[in-house]
């Protein structure tokens, strides 16, 4: 990575909400410890009582939709269940 670099990671929501379009990352920081470092993690999410899933304007082409509509918060109960079981967590929308 270069200097002036920014970095955004797209989430599971995203992934889902885009039907695939962008991918979510895994992803994690290792300082080498020879330079200075700024990191400003900013979390923008869905509220618990939304609904995600595949956007009306994503698939109006026809196009299949990979994920089910799913409670949000039940998305994030699974996740917690699982954290740090690698990309899986996705899954859980699948269709």
């Amino acid at each position: 990575m270069s200097n002036g670099s920014l970095v955004i990671n797209v989430g599971d929501a995203l992934q889902i909400m885009s039907n695939g379009k962008y991918k979510s990352v895994e992803h994690r920081v290792i300082a080498n410890g020879n330079e200075n470092r700024i990191s400003v993690p900013i979390f923008v999410n869905p509220r618990p009582s939304d609904i995600i899933g595949p956007l009306a304007e994503v698939v109006e082409s026809g196009e299949k939709p990979m994920y089910k509509h799913v409670l949000y918060s039940d998305y994030v109960k699974h996740f917690f269940k699982k954290a740090h079981d690698r990309k899986a967590t996705v899954e859980f929308a699948k269709v």
